[in-house]
C-alpha cells in the first residue's frame, strides 16, 4: 500500500534510500558525489518534516505491512526527487506503484502537464518503462551523474 510518510518514519524512509544509493547508485560515482548526496539525504530529513506542511515538497512509502518496501519523493509538484525500492523487491511493481500515486495527484491539482526527474544511469530504464524520455545527455554536477528525463501527462 502507498501512502504518505509521516513524519515518524522519515528515518526509516531516508535509510531505504541511503542502503539503494550505496548498492546500486554509488558504484558510479566519484568521492565527490557520494559525499554530495550523503549531505543532500541530511537536508533531505531535515527539510522533508518542514516542507511536508506546506506541499513544498511531498513523500510517499510503499508498505507491506509496518515495513517500507519503496519511497518516492517530489518537489516544486511535478519534480521526482528521489524514487529507490528496496533491492529483494525490483521488478515486482513498486516503483509503477509509488509513480501512479504521484501521477494521480498531478491530476487532481490540473496544474502540471509534464514530470520531471534528475535519473541516475543505473534507474533510466526504470524511468523508460513509466513512459519517461530523455530530455538531455548524461551529466555531472558537483558530482552527481544524471539523465534529464520527462513524462508528459
Amino acid at each position: 500500500m502507498v501512502k504518505n510518510v509521516p513524519k515518524n518514519d522519515l528515518q526509516r524512509a531516508i535509510a531505504l534510500v541511503n542502503d539503494v544509493f550505496s548498492e546500486f547508485v554509488a558504484v558510479d560515482y566519484a568521492e565527490q558525489g557520494k559525499r554530495t548526496f550523503e549531505s543532500y539525504l541530511k537536508n533531505k530529513f531535515q527539510e522533508v518534516a518542514a516542507d511536508l506542511k506546506t506541499g513544498h515538497k511531498k513523500m510517499w512509502a510503499y508498505y507491506q505491512g509496518d515495513e517500507i518496501l519503496g519511497v518516492i519523493a517530489t518537489q516544486n509538484h511535478s519534480h521526482i526527487s528521489l524514487m529507490f525500492v528496496a533491492k529483494e523487491h525490483h521488478r515486482k511493481g513498486i516503483a509503477r506503484q509509488l509513480f501512479s500515486t504521484v501521477l494521480e495527484e498531478l491530476k487532481q491539482s490540473k496544474n502540471a502537464t509534464q514530470i520531471t526527474v534528475n535519473s541516475s544511469p543505473y534507474a533510466v530504464s526504470t524511468y523508460e518503462h513509466l513512459g519517461f524520455i530523455k530530455t538531455d545527455e548524461e551529466q555531472e554536477k558537483d558530482g552527481i551523474i544524471f539523465v534529464p528525463m520527462r513524462c508528459s501527462l
